[in-house]
């Protein structure tokens, strides 16, 4: 992958908006953090989602090629592809709307702001789709588990706090690109990052080991 990255050569004002691309970047980084041990997280771009351009951007990762691929790490990678589109409606619906609303399963079809992320979304659908035949389960109840997921994550004490913080280090970056070690660098500078890597491990270990009781235990039977 070819980067562009420039340096601004005297002060100015910042312009980039802190917009909805911003939020589904930074979101993307801050679930992957709680997969760092599988994946080498490279570096973190604004999403650009406006329609009928190239998207670009986003977040660049890697893994380890001679790994074996099993269930869980198909779950990482949707995990981490829904991401950003709920954090989409999130910015766009409100954190109290979304709070009041992933009680309600199935979801209407207006929770999930898909606008600019539909091939994203095809994504997500395709990575699922090996959880499902793993544990025998209809491909829409491994979907929605991992929706649900990655909003009650969302939803935890001080984890969208962690989202904006990402949001405004891609707005003020006065290069397009930042690399995801001095994210994180900067983040552990900060007092609130115990806390934070406190409920990482709570996230992870509330899922995994994977399973079917896990996948369905908040589901709905569904058709």
């Amino acid at each position: 992958m070819q980067l562009s990255i420039f340096s601004i050569q005297e002060h100015v004002t910042c312009k980039k908006p802190l917009d909805k691309g911003t939020f589904m970047a930074a979101a993307q980084f801050v679930m992957a953090l709680n997969f760092a041990d599988e994946f080498e997280l490279l570096n973190l771009s604004m999403l650009n989602i406006q329609t009928g351009m190239a998207k670009k951007g986003g977040l660049v990762f890697v893994r380890n090629g001679k790994l074996k691929m099993h269930p869980e790490i198909y779950d990482h990678l949707a995990l981490i592809s829904i991401s950003s589109i709920c954090a989409g409606s999130v910015y766009i619906h409100g954190r109290d709307k979304i709070a009041a609303e992933i009680v309600n399963l199935p979801y209407s079809d207006g929770i999930l702001n898909l606008a600019g992320a539909e091939e994203d979304y095809m994504a997500f659908k395709r990575l699922c789709s090996p959880v499902s035949r793993f544990f025998l389960l209809h491909t829409k109840k491994v979907q929605w588990s991992v929706i649900l997921s990655v909003f009650r994550f969302f939803m935890m004490h001080g984890i969208w706090d962690v989202i904006n913080f990402v949001a405004e280090r891609l707005r003020q970056a006065d290069v397009d690109v930042l690399a995801c070690a001095q994210l994180l660098e900067s983040m552990q500078e900060q007092e609130w990052y115990t806390g934070f890597n406190q409920s990482i491990q709570d996230f992870h270990a509330s899922r995994y080991p994977l399973s079917k009781v896990v996948l369905t235990s908040e589901l709905p039977e569904m058709a």
